[in-house]
């Protein structure tokens, strides 16, 4: 993992790279339907966790604490999720090689909450 105020290595910065698009890639799905199925959006303000848990097919680790934000014509909201660990000394481990090469089928557990351990497989 770099240290404060030096450059992270290409590997990282893929790795980083990965893990952001994976995110979003989830939170897009997820925000287009809300958008398009009322019902759906009205579940998952009510109930985030459950909701994301059935979607993914998986659960989330049991102290994972899931918040809905619903924007309004004049409020933006922009979540910076916790930086993804990259393994000892910026080595990446077996099942976060598999995901940036495109090995799993389930998001990775740093994906979703940013840290390791947040989905229970």
């Amino acid at each position: 993992m770099t240290q404060a105020g030096s450059h992270p290595s290409d590997s990282e910065l893929e790795f980083l790279d990965e893990q952001l698009k994976a995110r979003l890639g989830i939170q897009s799905a997820l925000i287009a339907k809300a958008w398009t199925d009322e019902e759906f959006k009205q579940e998952l303000l009510s109930d985030p966790k459950g909701v994301i848990e059935r979607e993914l097919g998986t659960e989330l680790a049991d102290g994972v604490q899931v918040q809905i934000l619903e924007e309004t014509p004049t409020t933006f909201y922009l979540s910076i999720p916790v930086k993804p660990s990259v393994g000892v000394e910026g080595e990446l481990s077996d099942e976060e090689l598999e995901a940036v090469a495109g090995g799993l089928s389930k998001p990775p557990k740093s994906i979703f909450g940013g840290f390791k351990g947040c989905l229970r497989f």
